[in-house]
């Protein structure tokens, strides 16, 4: 499909906002950027657009509030006092600016935890759509105040992934630092060299991560790969996703008119989750891990069959039935997700054996299978 159809058919945006661009000189708070952003955001609104923001910033509102100190500090426990302070900051110019427009916000804070519980997800879907129903601009972050292992990886790219599936959006926007993908060289010592920005690259596409860069502004957590990664987990649910500059004036006007700007990354093959995949594919955080003989990975990545109790050669972990698992080759490799029909130590009584020997050996049966495929999702 053309650029331009993924674009024009986009009705519901993620938009993830980078902390470099609130800033200037990676130092300063860039307001007149920052007030562009909002005015770009109302753009959409008043094209009849939802809009779900996602929004880094909070640290980094919150050390140059503070006039930088220890600025190269980055345990836990200080990048958590940062986002403390910044946060009320970040939503207080998040009010006045939309305030401007007649626009209303509301603040919306994700710990990983909320998103692995099915429940919870489902309860947050429920709030967020509420929210649009009400006219009011949801601006999602992690809980930074109170996150250890979130405020370390992803630079809410992940989350912003992660919101797709939560409002059932049909386009994400990264804005950051960098101007789109880039094609990249390297010459014969090694040294990569950005040259031509991608226009259009599919989320398959092994080239993808290979140009993936680190961050260029030292500000936020994530760089490219990061991006890239998100963009490949929102095209699981067929999500397409527009990497571009947050400070370039005007580039969500742009983009709604389906110019030529940053790179768009399409869902790859066999994506569009619905129902709890979704949650499955974007949300829910594995507590164990079956490997499975070639037979099951064949049969479940070519023909979409169920997992059996043959086909598991290692159960690893320990979890009750109807935990969320990885599935993986003998050697490890994770080529999906999904949830189990019986605990560790039922999986590894049956493991192996025929379907039709499940009731002896455990004394009952739920299913035949291990992990059902209406359950499963690939990765």
């Amino acid at each position: 499909m053309k650029r331009s159809d993924w674009i024009s058919k986009a009705e519901h945006w993620v938009v993830k906002i980078g902390s470099a661009v609130f800033l200037r000189d990676a130092r300063r708070l860039d307001r007149p950027a920052f007030a562009a952003l909002v005015e770009d955001v109302a753009s959409l609104l008043a094209r009849g657009k939802r809009v779900t923001l996602v929004s880094s910033g909070a640290v980094a509102l919150g050390r140059e509030h503070m006039g930088w100190p220890d600025e190269d500090r980055s345990d836990i426990p200080s990048l958590q006092a940062y986002a403390a302070i910044g946060q009320s900051r970040l939503m207080q110019m998040y009010a006045d600016e939309f305030g401007h427009h007649g626009h209303k916000i509301a603040q919306v804070l994700f710990s990983r935890g909320d998103l692995d519980d099915r429940r919870r997800f489902l309860n947050a879907r429920m709030a967020l759509n509420q929210l649009h129903r009400l006219g009011v601009v949801p601006i999602v972050n992690e809980n930074d105040t109170v996150a250890t292992e979130e405020l370390r990886f992803g630079d809410n790219d992940r989350l912003a992934a992660m919101t797709c599936g939560l409002v059932g959006a049909d386009l994400l926007v990264i804005l950051s630092d960098v101007e789109a993908v880039y094609d990249v060289e390297t010459d014969d010592e090694g040294t990569r060299r950005f040259t031509e920005p991608i226009s259009q690259i599919d989320a398959d596409d092994p080239y993808l991560e290979q140009v993936a860069g680190p961050s260029t502004s030292g500000v936020g957590r994530g760089g490219m790969l990061s991006k890239v990664q998100a963009a490949q987990t929102a095209g699981r649910m067929g999500v397409p996703t527009v990497i571009s500059a947050g400070k370039r004036r005007g580039i969500l006007t742009e983009i709604a008119d389906e110019d030529e700007i940053g790179t768009l990354i399409t869902p790859g093959s066999g994506s569009g989750l619905a129902g709890k995949k979704v949650w499955l594919g974007a949300g829910a955080r594995p507590v164990g891990r079956l490997l499975c003989d070639e037979g099951a990975v064949r049969a479940l990545t070519q023909r979409g069959a169920s997992l059996l109790p043959s086909g598991v050669s290692t159960v690893e972990g320990d979890f009750p039935e109807g935990s969320v698992v990885e599935l993986a080759d003998r050697a490890g490799k994770v080529f999906g997700r999904g949830l189990t029909v019986y605990g560790s130590e039922e999986i590894r009584r049956i493991a192996g054996h025929h379907s039709d020997e499940i009731e002896a050996l455990l004394g009952y049966r739920v299913l035949d299978t291990v992990v059902h495929r209406d359950s499963l999702v690939m990765l």
